[in-house]
């Protein structure tokens, strides 16, 4: 009998693994980098500041049924460290990131474990310039 959680762990594992060997990283829907993006928000809240671990489960209940948790924690990793040193600031009005932040997060070309900064910044720019 399969065990859900240990297999979800297992994959992730191996997948960031694979992540820090320098495999490409898939691209997500920006609807669960939105909905993890705004969990963290709130237990940023409710634990003055402090985001915590988050369990593959607790990521399950707020992605879809078909995420990739790993994709999207890793794409979000990123994200969220722009934000919290305040690069996004022009694209965010208090703790709301505009769309088109997670629509290029989820899908601009990641190799390895970083995101190019400059590139993503570069892109979101020109996509919000109109």
């Amino acid at each position: 009998m399969a065990n859900a959680p240990v297999d979800r762990l297992q994959s992730f594992r191996s997948f960031i693994h694979a992540a820090e060997q320098g495999a490409a990283i898939p691209p997500v829907s920006d609807r669960d980098l939105k909905a993890l993006h705004e969990l963290c928000v709130e237990r940023a809240k409710r634990y003055v500041g402090k985001d915590g671990v988050l369990s593959l489960d607790l990521m399950a209940t707020v992605c879809s049924p078909e995420a990739n948790l790993s994709a999207v924690w890793l794409r979000h990793t990123q994200l969220r460290a722009l934000y919290r040193e305040g690069l996004l600031a022009e694209w965010q009005q208090g703790t709301v990131l505009n769309d088109a932040v997670f629509q290029l997060a989820a899908t601009i070309p990641i190799v390895g474990t970083h995101l190019d900064r400059e590139a993503f910044l570069d892109q979101l720019r020109a996509a919000t310039a109109a």
